[in-house]
């Protein structure tokens, strides 16, 4: 059956739906949309504006006549890494998914209710191991409240498939016990990567005060892809120890309830480490201690509007984080931070692109250590706190980076300094925006190695830049606008070019 859109002329079909043939509205041409892996793609389309649908990448191509090549038409998957589970959503699609058989499995044909009064978090872990034993698949959930008394543990190749906001996962847990996670995945107790891999949750909204949501831990090859957040305990989504995770659509209405309480979050299982856990409806366990790092991850096309002000909005938390990318996000109501590095953590390679930090206290703060971090990039960010009274500290804060480039940044608001840096090298800032500081628009602390271009300094109390001990700034290009002193220098200036 072809795909089902209506650019094709045809209905729509959700899993679970029962099949009516009165949905199709016309004729399809049967060559509007070809089907099959990459690898049996041809190498030339038999017509312009052909289409080939790469079931096992997520990608449809155009076939472009006039340049002889397929070109990128639709789709989320990647040449070199595909959709998890593409093609057991391909099938979704093309099977009646109250059948009991693979690739989908409807919870509903396995007597799994979501009526929200009944636990059936044994039935769906017990539902989950038979999709994984069968070589994976989808485990569909219609709309319902599904209670999830035991943590279910996701194995490989396999997809968790919900109807949106109308299904809702919620994770009873025991005075004592809370926080213990809602979903997790078979192998959070191996080592480095070893747990299930090439699996995801689709479509589902979190609504559990006493658990936190999805946990990946020492998985790999991860997808969550619109993802609803409501009440919690810690997190909506904790990212432990497990590399290739993307997160794409996460919206959070509130954040956690507990401690550290970010709606997302990044950490490494660090040994010794007495959190981060599973519940079986007895007793907790927990993921492995061996240091592994969370690395290559993304969150993107997020929104995080928090009504009860948790602390941060995403936490980079206890151990090692690489190649973390957050991008086209907006996160707002944070009563410490929008985004957190913990001190003294080594994070490397930490992209954050396209997003908005509005009204929290503060907006990117990655805290305080001396070296042993590389590569930041941050681009086409909005740092802005209107309320006086909400602004604390600095607005951007970073150290410890050993190469950091800062660009199309915009810091305003009474923070106490609107951009600060401590013992970064070959830090370059250009197109970056401070204003209304109480103190200093541009704080290069300590032990910075800095270069500053086509930037404005404007409305702060004291300095526009201030270059402390050790640290060696030029700059250029700067437009100064009442502030109390253009450049404060208490340690070594590197003289380049004169802004005034």
């Amino acid at each position: 059956m072809a795909d089902r859109t209506p650019r094709l002329g045809l209905g729509t079909f959700d899993p679970g739906d029962e099949w009516d043939h009165t949905d199709t509205v016309e004729a399809v041409d049967e060559r509007a949309i070809v089907r099959g892996p990459i690898a049996e793609r041809p190498a030339a389309g038999e017509y312009d504006d052909e289409l080939y649908h790469a079931t096992d990448q997520g990608i449809t191509w155009r076939w472009d006549a006039d340049g002889e090549d397929w070109t990128y038409f639709s789709g989320r998957g990647c040449a070199d890494r595909p959709v998890p589970g593409t093609s057991h959503f391909e099938a979704a699609r093309l099977t009646h998914a109250r059948t009991a058989e693979t690739p989908v499995w409807n919870v509903e044909a396995h007597g799994i209710e979501g009526d929200g009064t009944t636990e059936v978090g044994r039935a769906v872990h017990d539902l989950l191991e038979t999709v994984a034993e069968a070589g994976g698949g989808i485990a569909y959930f219609p709309p319902g409240r599904y209670l999830l008394e035991r943590t279910p543990l996701v194995g490989d190749d396999t997809i968790l498939l919900g109807a949106g906001r109308s299904t809702v996962l919620e994770g009873p847990r025991p005075d004592g016990d809370e926080g213990r996670a809602l979903v997790s995945n078979r192998g959070y107790d191996e080592t480095e990567y070893d747990g299930a891999s090439n699996w995801g949750i689709r479509n589902v909204r979190i609504d559990s005060p006493e658990s936190t949501g999805i946990m990946p831990a020492h998985a790999e090859n991860v997808r969550l892809e619109n993802i609803y957040g409501d009440r919690i305990y810690y997190h909506h989504i904790d990212v432990v120890s497990s590399k290739n995770v993307t997160v794409d659509g996460f919206w959070a209405t509130r954040g956690g309830e507990g401690d550290s309480d970010a709606p997302v979050q990044f950490d490494s299982q660090r040994s010794g480490t007495n959190w981060n856990s599973i519940w079986d409806g007895h007793d907790d366990g927990l993921v492995a201690d061996d240091d592994t790092p969370t690395r290559n991850c993304t969150l993107t096309d997020f929104e995080i509007d928090p009504v009860n002000e948790p602390e941060y909005g995403v936490h980079l938390h206890r151990g090692e984080t690489e190649s973390i990318t957050l991008s086209d996000g907006y996160i707002t109501g944070c009563q410490y931070t929008a985004i957190r590095g913990d001190p003294d953590e080594s994070v490397s390679d930490l992209t954050v692109d396209g997003v908005s930090c509005l009204e929290n206290a503060r907006g990117i703060t990655l805290g305080h250590v001396e070296s042993g971090r590389r590569e930041l990039t941050v681009d086409n960010v909005t740092i802005r706190t209107d309320d006086g009274d909400l602004a604390a500290g600095s607005g951007l804060y970073a150290a410890g980076f050993d190469g950091a480039a800062i660009s199309n940044v915009t810091v305003s608001g009474a923070f106490t300094n609107a951009i600060i840096f401590d013992d970064m090298t070959d830090l370059k800032l250009s197109t970056v925006t401070a204003t209304g500081a109480d103190d200093q628009a541009f704080r290069f602390r300590e032990n910075v190695d800095a270069t500053l271009t086509t930037a404005r300094a404007a409305n702060c109390g004291s300095a526009g830049v201030y270059s402390g001990p050790d640290s060696s700034v030029a700059y250029g290009g700067v437009t100064f606008d009442d502030v109390g002193e253009a450049v404060v220098v208490d340690g070594e200036t590197r003289a380049w070019r004169t802004s005034s």
